[in-house]
């Protein structure tokens, strides 16, 4: 499945989008963040859309006290 995952440069909040395949919304998440690593993004996942504009949750995998707060 195609998804839209959306999301801020940590460091600078500039905005970052890119379409990424993945069987499901958590391995899309995941699969995005390396790509905009490649392009000096510190990604900080906003939202992961899919079919049907559909704004899907996301799990987090990590506890609350290792999350990054943006």
């Amino acid at each position: 499945m195609i998804y839209l995952v959306v999301g801020i440069d940590h460091a600078t909040h500039a905005p970052w989008h890119e379409t990424v395949s993945a069987r499901a919304v958590a391995r899309a998440a995941r699969g995005a963040v390396p790509r905009a690593a490649a392009s000096g993004i510190d990604l900080v996942v906003a939202a992961v859309i899919g079919p049907n504009s559909t704004v899907l949750p996301h799990p987090v995998g990590l506890r609350a006290a290792q999350v990054r707060v943006a």
